[in-house]
């Protein structure tokens, strides 16, 4: 057996602790592991990284247990033919793939596709979409150490090359247009001529149009995770991509660095296009609901009610720096503070409230005692028409 140092790619101390362990527990189960993907492609490019992919001839079942030990974190298994993720708990956290190779087929342009196992791990390099992300490591077996590049994959990082593997590739998937985007740039690798060709052909043929809201909106949220936006925003802006998204969305400035943040930037840019954009993509509830009470408040210019979330608080600051710090705060003033000086509740309460809520998002209220001496100094004329439904219109002067 081949030492760690005959390794034909350089692995990283931490890397080796991790997987020399697991390769031999694979072995006692006579399974055959390989390191993939993203991280063999980090580590001979000099790098290193928390994300492994790792791939067995057969079902790695038997090694669930061992890899959420070694990660201290949760299990889960998602998708055919034996395929799990094991989460650590630590930040970064530790990210293991276990998946039996596998090869793939596409029934329709942009469907998801049909799967079955694979025969080798050439095999299963064959159905990636890079060749700098189609090499594969073997960490036991009679190839261990063997780097694993049937489609010239190290060849390509050196010349600094992003390449399809085949020639269907943007027919099959369409979202790998996306991916050249953000790797292009991370890596800084220069996209050639077929991928250019295929991209402009996927979006003339509509084979792109066809991707879900859903598909749509998880590339939309890696590309806001990358270190870096602009870049890839650059590219699908140039190859039409920023189309499928009904209006082109804009780069969230540099100094946000988290995904909902970045997002909310993004929806605050566009304006009165921003609810559009928001009702196109796929999100959770919460992340909706908080994307369209930022185009709320920002179009009635009104503080909120309750406390904004910190991803909308730094978005606000971000591209409002002229907004006082007021209006980010919770409405000083509640309809328990109006019933205090002796307004009777009704329809008018609302009216009050939003008048308070207006004067605090442009400074003229810039603290809670403000806002009840501002209350107080309107109580009598209120309580002459009657209470608050009657005389907001006093109030809202």
């Amino acid at each position: 057996m081949k030492t760690a140092e005959a390794f034909s790619v350089r692995v990283p101390a931490a890397a080796r602790r991790l997987l020399e362990p697991l390769a031999r527990r694979a072995r006692a189960e006579g399974l055959a592991l390989y390191a993939v993907g993203g991280c063999v492609r980090d580590w001979l490019r000099g790098g290193s990284t928390n994300d492994y992919d790792l791939v067995c001839d057969r079902d790695p079942a038997p090694l669930l247990a061992w890899c959420r030990r070694a990660a201290g974190g949760r299990a889960e298994a998602f998708g055919q033919f034996g395929t799990f993720r094991v989460v650590g708990a630590g930040r970064p956290p530790l990210r293991i793939d276990l998946a039996v190779a596998r090869r793939e087929r596409y029934p329709a342009p942009a469907s998801l596709p049909v799967v079955a196992p694979a025969a080798s791990i050439e095999e299963d390099l064959g159905r990636r979409d890079f060749t700098v992300n189609a090499m594969a490591l073997a960490f036991n077996g009679p190839r261990r150490g063997e780097l694993i590049d049937p489609f010239g994959g190290r060849a390509d990082l050196r010349a600094k090359r992003l390449r399809l593997l085949h020639a269907s590739s943007l027919r099959d998937d369409p979202t790998r247009a996306f991916r050249a985007a953000r790797y292009a740039c991370r890596l800084g690798l220069r996209p050639d001529a077929d991928l250019l060709r295929q991209c402009r052909e996927a979006m003339a043929a509509g084979h792109a149009a066809r991707l879900s809201p859903h598909r749509l909106t998880q590339e939309l949220l890696r590309l806001l995770a990358e270190r870096e936006t602009r870049c890839p925003l650059a590219y699908l802006e140039r190859w039409g991509y920023l189309a499928l998204f009904g209006v082109r969305p804009p780069s969230p400035p540099r100094e946000l660095r988290g995904v909902e943040e970045r997002l909310c930037a993004m929806v605050l840019a566009l304006g009165s296009r921003g609810k559009a954009f928001v009702d196109r993509l796929a999100l959770e509830r919460r992340l909706s609901g908080d994307l369209h009470e930022l185009l709320r408040l920002t179009e009635e210019k009104r503080a909120a009610r309750e406390r904004l979330p910190i991803h909308v608080l730094r978005a606000l600051r971000a591209l409002r720096p002229g907004l006082p710090a007021c209006a980010l705060r919770p409405l000083f003033l509640n309809g328990s503070d109006l019933e205090a000086l002796g307004l009777v509740p009704g329809p008018g309460f609302r009216r009050v409230l939003e008048r308070a809520a207006a004067l605090q998002w442009r400074g003229t209220l810039r603290r809670r005692s403000e806002a009840l001496a501002w209350a107080r100094r309107h109580a009598a004329r209120l309580l002459e028409h009657g209470g608050a439904d009657g005389a907001a219109r006093n109030m809202v002067r």
